[in-house]
């Protein structure tokens, strides 16, 4: 059965004051928390193999299978730290708020980051700071997008959110020409692989700066602070006085839900909030949210991002120039496309149909890149064929569709699906599959591009093909809907009352609904 949309608004239509400069420099400030991800992504697996690396850290005379396993274990160590630090964030994103939880991830990092650039030569020391700073990557990924899609204006809360990603390939464009830039015109030596390591520091500091100059969530400060304190950062943030009655309705409504919450609220602990989780209507949020973020891992992209250099070489690209100068190219046309598809595209044409068009895309280059490795074995040859130059070109075509698709939309789906009560949870067990996945793709591709060459492809090609149907018929649209109507649209139980009822309340002028104190879920 077909997932069902539902295309209710908000009853009063949004003034020009709403979509101020000031909710995009949140959303920028933010998404420096995306950058630590994304240049992790395009620069640790050029780094690793350049000879100065491996040198340092003994490398230089092993075999493939030692070398496979130290790719392995520095790239996914990261993604360890990830999944724990998303897991981590939400009771402290929602004890401490999502302002101070993010300046703590951005420390954490740094922290990590310095380790790593110190280590010289010294392999448990970069572990350790992989690890370390994988902490704050996981927390970061997770906090940033809820940060953002709960202080977003409903109609432009993909855009918004989607900076996020944006910023991820921003990370990525500028890891990948770092290192062909080094390799092209120095430094040389050690600080060859140790100036992509210190690069990390920059963003880390941005972000632990910028966030100190950044609003609290004005739905997290209605929650726990009570109605006045969400109120005026709602008042900042709209640019709109409180007689406004766009600003009264989306008051309201977040009112509205929180005093539903409390009277469904099943205590604290993790008891409690997994009898939240069971409910209707929010148990199938949060296998959705979780098996998204699945077909996103086994589409392949993170498989290119971090063994780029084999995988050209897979196809037939000889020569590490060659190779390098090919995956920064492959930056380039990511970040394109996704400035193109948050800015232009995921909040005109929604969130379904961008999976299932970019799902198709990335599903046959998949498919004819992996029958051209079977049937042309480009990896006997020394020089590359013409189908070989059209596998490289598919390369490309498949970030485009992924660009367009699981690159952003699982982000900003996962952030704006749930609940207040739940919000926190559920997006740090999605964010959480995301980094186990992310782990299992990491210590696996190096294998199995050596050990099952083209059948890697079609893998991917096989998961992302199954992806399409997946979204047609289960996923539902949310483009456009505010954060309270999600509890209607996925059928939740406890849902908020109508508008029309909460409306009602305005008649009487200011609506009477007053936030209690609500103790911090711990988990």
């Amino acid at each position: 059965m077909r997932a069902r949309n539902m295309h209710t608004h908000m009853h009063t239509s949004a003034p020009s004051e709403v979509y101020n400069w000031r909710v995009y420099a949140i959303a920028i400030v933010a998404s420096m928390g995306a950058f630590l991800f994304g240049y992790d992504l395009a620069f640790i697996g050029t780094t690793i193999t350049q000879k100065s690396f491996q040198e340092d850290f003994g490398l230089l005379h092993d075999d493939q299978a030692k070398e496979d396993a130290f790719a392995a274990n520095i790239v996914s160590l990261l993604q360890a730290g990830c999944f724990f630090g998303s897991l981590l964030a939400a009771p402290v994103g929602d004890r401490i708020g999502r302002r101070w939880a993010l300046i703590i991830s951005g420390a954490v990092f740094t922290i990590g980051s310095l380790l790593k650039t110190v280590s010289f030569g010294k392999t448990a020391l970069m572990f350790v700071g992989r690890a370390i700073g994988g902490l704050g990557v996981g927390a970061a990924s997770m906090l940033v997008p809820l940060y953002v899609a709960e202080l977003s204006p409903p109609a432009i809360r993909g855009r918004l959110v989607g900076i996020y990603e944006i910023f991820v390939q921003v990370g990525t464009c500028i890891g990948f020409w770092i290192c062909y830039g080094i390799k092209i015109n120095g430094p040389f030596g050690s600080m060859a692989w140790i100036t992509p390591f210190a690069v990390q520091l920059i963003p880390g500091v941005l972000l632990m700066i910028g966030m100190f100059f950044t609003p609290e969530s004005p739905r997290w400060l209605a929650r726990y602070r009570g109605r006045d304190a969400g109120e005026a950062g709602l008042i900042k943030l709209r640019n709109l006085p409180i007689e406004h009655h766009y600003l009264q309705e989306e008051m309201l409504q977040i009112m509205d839900q929180i005093e539903q919450e409390q009277q469904f609220s099943e205590g604290t602990g993790i008891k409690a909030t997994m009898k939240i989780v069971r409910r209707k209507g929010n148990w199938n949020r949060l296998l959705i949210g979780m098996t998204m973020f699945i077909f996103m891992q086994f589409a392949g992209s993170n498989a290119i991002n971090y063994y780029s250099p084999r995988i050209f070489k897979s196809i037939g690209l000889t020569g590490t120039n060659t190779g390098l100068y090919a995956t920064g190219i492959y930056g380039v046309v990511r970040l394109v496309a996704v400035v193109v598809a948050m800015n232009f595209v995921v909040d005109r044409f929604g969130r379904t149909k961008m999976l299932m068009a970019g799902g198709a895309v990335m599903a046959f280059s998949m498919w004819f890149i992996g029958a051209y490795i079977k049937i042309a074995n480009p990896s006997a040859s020394e020089q590359i064929s013409a189908a070989g130059y059209a596998a490289v070109v598919f390369i490309y075509i498949f970030a485009l569709g992924f660009c367009f698709s699981y690159a952003g939309v699982p982000w900003i789906y996962c952030a704006e699906i749930f609940p207040m009560n739940l919000r926190s949870v559920g997006v740090g067990i999605c964010t959480a599959t995301h980094w186990l996945l992310n782990f299992v793709i990491a210590r696996s591709v190096p294998y199995m591009i050596s050990n099952i060459s083209y059948g890697t492809y079609f893998v991917f090609a096989s998961m992302t093909t199954i992806g399409i149907f997946w979204v047609f018929f289960f996923v539902p649209e949310t483009k456009g809907l505010t954060m309270e109507e999600m509890d209607d649209l996925f059928g939740s139980a406890d849902a908020v009352r109508s508008l029309d009822d909460v409306l009602n309340d305005l008649e009487g002028g200011k609506p009477d609904l007053v936030a209690q104190h609500i103790e911090v879920t711990k988990i």
